[in-house]
């Protein structure tokens, strides 16, 4: 173990011949966003974040009850100081956004690698390349990973790329949690494209993907790394409210503005397994530059091909009640909340040489 340099690089080898590892830690942080209203354009973006520290608190009493001692620190200025001061023996992070921006999310995996404290989910160049759409399309693209027909957009005279067809699908570039994925995101034609990419580019200020949008299935494919990948995958089925455009797939209404029980009946999970479906997500997983855990959101066109559409390296992880949605499919595979936060903190302990 000693003569294996401890690096992003090398945490999985480290993993791998760490045949003593597999300890909990004694205190962990978890980190939150901080989020307040003035970092963010939008209340739409700002909803998607507001109340992360009550979230974060929901943790305490799984860590608890596994004997596990826990502190809190805020996504700020002040988190590397909170963090020398309260000295974790590692760190869940969930944050996603610094100042309004996901990109500065790399600074908390940053952080804690200077600090060395052992830490969930992704490192600084997975984070990076997550906040940044095109570049994770032309990626898994350059790698045989089937990606739809995209563009990307930075003004609203930029040319459409003539080989496109419509439907296309508009998104923010730099965006998660379903920031203006909307009905109107969908294009029939090149008024209606005009017509958004002009919304979009005045409002937020950033390029816009732009893509081919699958008519078909939805899926969710979750990996969790061990000393193996393991991948979970669940179709969305998805019938949207007085939805007469014929295309469904998961909005941020649907996302975000329903309660729990009008969600479940506009979106229901079913299990779904395909060993091709899983060799692709793992190897994605890998040229994503994922670690410990992630999603990928897949459409299948009506022929059957699959096509990857988006990718978060640090996916939502919350407790349950937080409509979680990896929680809740790995509850459907037979991993309940208890034992998923107990692998983690084990899994991440062992990369590190603990």
């Amino acid at each position: 173990m000693k003569d294996i340099v401890n690096s992003p690089n090398t945490r999985n080898l480290i993993a791998k011949n760490n045949h003593q590892g597999g300890k909990l830690p004694k205190k962990v942080a978890i980190l939150y966003t901080d989020a307040k209203r003035e970092y963010f354009y939008t209340e739409e973006e700002f909803y998607t974040v507001d109340g992360s520290d009550v979230e974060a608190k929901a943790f305490e009493p799984y860590l608890k009850a596994l004997g596990v001692k826990v502190c809190f620190i805020k996504g700020d200025a002040n988190m590397a100081k909170n963090l020398q001061k309260e000295k974790p023996d590692m760190a869940i992070n969930l944050v996603t956004t610094v100042k309004g921006y996901d990109y500065l999310g790399a600074t908390v995996p940053a952080t804690l690698e200077l600090l060395e404290i052992p830490y969930t989910g992704t490192n600084i160049l997975g984070f990076s390349l997550g906040c940044n759409k095109y570049l994770i399309h032309a990626l898994l693209s350059q790698h045989g990973i089937p990606v739809p027909p995209f563009q990307l957009m930075t003004s609203i005279r930029s040319p459409l790329d003539p080989t496109l067809k419509f439907p296309l699908i508009l998104k923010l570039n730099e965006e998660h949690s379903n920031v203006e994925i909307k009905r109107e995101s969908i294009a029939e034609n090149e008024r209606e494209l005009r017509k958004r990419l002009k919304y979009l580019l005045n409002k937020y200020e950033q390029d816009v993907l732009v893509s081919e949008f699958i008519d078909g299935r939805e899926f969710a494919a979750f990996t969790f790394q061990s000393i193996n990948r393991k991948v979970y995958v669940v179709e969305r089925k998805i019938h949207l409210p007085n939805n007469k455009t014929g295309h469904e797939f998961l909005d941020y209404d649907l996302c975000w503005m329903y309660e729990p029980e009008d969600y479940d009946k506009y979106l229901k999970y079913e299990k779904y397994h395909d060993p091709l479906l899983e060799a692709l997500v793992k190897k994605a997983f890998v040229i994503a530059k994922m670690d410990d855990y992630g999603k990928f959101d897949i459409r299948m066109d009506r022929m059957g091909k699959y096509y990857f559409i988006d990718a978060n390296a640090n996916c939502h992880f919350g407790p349950p009640g937080w409509e979680c949605e990896m929680t809740r499919t790995l509850k459907s595979y037979g991993i309940p909340f208890k034992t998923l936060l107990t692998r983690m903190l084990q899994n991440t302990m062992r990369e590190w040489g603990y």
